[in-house]
């Protein structure tokens, strides 16, 4: 992860939310579209916020350690131990 503080849109914010609170599992695409407010199909919208999302959280952009694509299936968060980085999106 970066070291220096980043800011998050809403939007980025919730998509950063739903992956650290399902860190480990794969979370699908339609249930991300939920959680960001866009319950229609749009993978291209969850692609560019993913992109953007890594671009201010990952190290190497273009070699993901943190949110890893499923293709077909959806995107995961690293696993718990990564979501610690995050205490502000954990579940209670």
């Amino acid at each position: 992860m970066r070291d220096e503080g980043v800011h998050l849109t809403p939007t980025e914010r919730r998509l950063l939310m739903c992956l650290v609170r399902n860190a480990g599992e794969i979370v699908s695409h339609k249930e991300l579209l939920e959680a960001i407010g866009h319950p229609v199909s749009r993978r291209n919208i969850l692609r560019q916020l993913i992109s953007r999302l890594r671009n201010k959280i990952e190290v190497d952009p273009a070699l993901p350690d943190l949110i890893i694509t499923h293709h077909r299936q959806g995107y995961s968060f690293a696993g718990k131990e990564e979501a610690r980085w995050f205490p502000e999106f954990e579940s209670s």
